[in-house]
């Protein structure tokens, strides 16, 4: 679940703590307070864009902090792939800073990239906004959103399904193509000769060319190595050089020794380091005798390198692609030669391969019509409780015969009637916005009941609802909150009254800015909260005596659930 959130200089926030509970926490407050902050805040922590503006006005940077615990395995394996160091007590700390120029993500205090964030970050939460619900707007999710609520059978023979229809793809097109290239049959098969023949004369060898590259290099340098090497060794050989002169402190030490030996062991050293520069001197010595070089040799160097690039050049950037490109020049001549068989024998493999196709696809409808029967019953039972009394849903899977992709020949509608009497309509066509709301929460508390999702975030659900329906989501997310952390943020006392833990966002003005703070409230203060939402922003008496009664049908009511 979601621990708490940390937000510094991010718009109207200069800092701010939120503490967040299991079940669920609802965010209150008035119009323009900064609500949206705070989902908004999550979504940047989690690698959403960020631009310039969001910085707190004076400030260098914004930072958004969220700290997770979860003990599920499927996270702590995703974090294990993606080389993100796991913390003793299972926590899991995301932290975004962002600049006026860039932006860092962190996970456990390691430098993560945005995609690896989204990975983890799609195991630990999900947030729907208003945004989400328009989805339910384009008839094309459908099908996506039907897959998801299907079985894991279902999710994996739809991927089986995808790799056989790019199996068949690609013969499909090698057919074409073959196909397309018989009339210049004659010249693609001299090409091909020409092109295995060049490789195969080469006689490459993998690493000879880095090889061969050394010690070329080392060849047209020899003689500013020598030159080098020789200064070296006249430092050390002359009369005046090092050698002599140690030769010199030798004999010296060996003159002092004679009165008094407990220098011998200052003269073995100046030995020891005489006999050093000696074997340096007779290496150096040999190291200029091995750097006669002929030229044949050179020219011989130079031109088998020049053979390797041209050839790597044409055919690949190294002698491994090289060799494989030849080979698969080979098999083309083998294939080509007896084009007739070859293009028989591609006929079939695309046949086979299309019928694989299309047997999976067949099945894939079979499972999506049962998982669409399932979903109708489940979305009918969700919402009725969500005060639609006489709705209808059905859930269509039309197969087309005629068209196969990769996610097998179905399209898919989700056809309603909210009203008694009414033929069954695409939602896409028929449903308000509130509507739709009450619609995507139905399916979130049907996916939530089957899913390991721990946090779920909500904003702003209840657009376009009010009184006894109103009533009945907050029941609904009530429910959802028994299983999972709910995070919601409403405009609604009925949605407000249902929260285990209610937050309280405001903006105040302090030193000639503008401040958002955010606060758990105790009972009393949600009770005066619910109060101010009920009367429209005014605390009256009927209003507070109207709070207290939805808070006391919302304990009823959780303890009935």
């Amino acid at each position: 679940m979601l621990e708490s959130i940390t937000v510094r200089n991010l718009a109207l926030i200069k800092e701010s703590e939120i503490m967040l509970r299991p079940g669920l926490n609802i965010l209150t407050g008035e119009t323009g307070a900064g609500k949206s902050i705070i989902i908004g805040s999550i979504r940047l922590a989690l690698g959403e864009k960020a631009g310039r503006d969001i910085i707190r006005r004076g400030e260098e940077y914004a930072l958004i902090e969220l700290v997770f615990t979860s003990g599920r395995a499927e996270v702590c394996q995703k974090m294990r792939a993606l080389d993100i160091p796991e913390e003793p007590d299972g926590s899991i700390t995301i932290q975004r800073k962002i600049l006026e120029s860039r932006s860092t993500c962190k996970v456990n205090g390691e430098t993560v990239s945005s995609k690896a964030l989204r990975e983890l970050a799609s195991l630990l939460i999900n947030i729907h906004g208003q945004n989400d619900t328009q989805t339910l707007l384009d008839a094309r999710n459908y099908r996506d959103i039907l897959d998801e609520y299907g079985d894991e059978s279902l999710l994996t023979l739809r991927d089986e399904c995808g790799v056989s229809f790019k199996e068949y793809k690609a013969l499909a097109k090698e057919l074409e193509e073959a196909r397309d290239n018989s009339s210049n049959k004659e010249k693609d098969i001299a090409l091909a000769r020409f092109e295995a023949e060049e490789i195969e004369a080469s006689r490459l060898v993998i690493g000879e060319d880095e090889e061969l590259e050394d010690k070329y290099r080392l060849m047209k340098n020899s003689q500013k190595i020598v030159e080098y090497i020789g200064h070296a060794y006249g430092a050390v050989n002359d009369e005046d050089g090092a050698g002599a002169m140690l030769g010199l402190a030798v004999r010296e030490l060996g003159n002092a020794n004679q009165y008094d030996e407990s220098l011998s062991d200052i003269a073995d050293k100046v030995a020891t380091a005489e006999d050093i520069i000696k074997d340096a001197c007779r290496s150096m010595q040999d190291y200029m005798g091995s750097m006669d070089f002929s030229e044949a040799e050179y020219r011989e160097i130079e031109n088998r390198l020049d053979t390797i690039n041209h050839l790597k050049n044409k055919y690949g950037d190294s002698i491994e692609k090289v060799l494989e490109y030849g080979a698969g020049r080979v098999e083309f001549i083998n294939r080509m030669e007896d084009y007739d068989a070859y293009l028989a024998n591609l006929e079939v493999k695309v046949g086979d391969a299309r019928r694989k196709c299309l047997k999976l696809a067949s099945e894939l409808s079979d499972l999506r019509r049962q998982a669409g029967k399932n979903l109708e019953a489940k979305l009918i039972e969700n919402l009725v409780d969500l005060n639609f009394a006489n709705v209808d849903v059905s859930v269509e899977v039309d197969s087309d015969s005629e068209y196969l992709g990769a996610m097998g020949q179905d399209n898919v509608d989700f056809l309603v009637s909210f009203n008694l009497g009414e033929p069954v309509k695409s939602l896409s066509q028929v449903a308000s916005g509130g509507e739709l709301s009450r619609f995507m929460l139905a399916l979130k508390a049907i996916t939530a009941d089957r899913e390991e999702m721990e946090t779920l975030v909500f904003d702003e659900i209840d657009a376009g609802i009010s009184g006894k329906t109103a009533w009945n989501v907050s029941q609904k997310m009530a429910v959802i909150g028994k299983e999972h952390q709910v995070i919601a943020i409403t405009h609604l006392p009925q949605i407000a009254a249902m929260a285990d833990s209610h937050y309280l966002i405001e903006k105040r003005e302090s030193d000639d800015s503008t401040i958002t703070d955010i606060y758990r409230l105790g009972d009393a203060e949600a009770e005066l909260e619910i109060a101010r939402m009920v009367s429209g922003g005014e605390l009256t008496e009927a209003g507070i005596s109207n709070a207290r009664q939805l808070l006391e049908n919302a304990k009823s009511c959780k303890i009935e659930m």
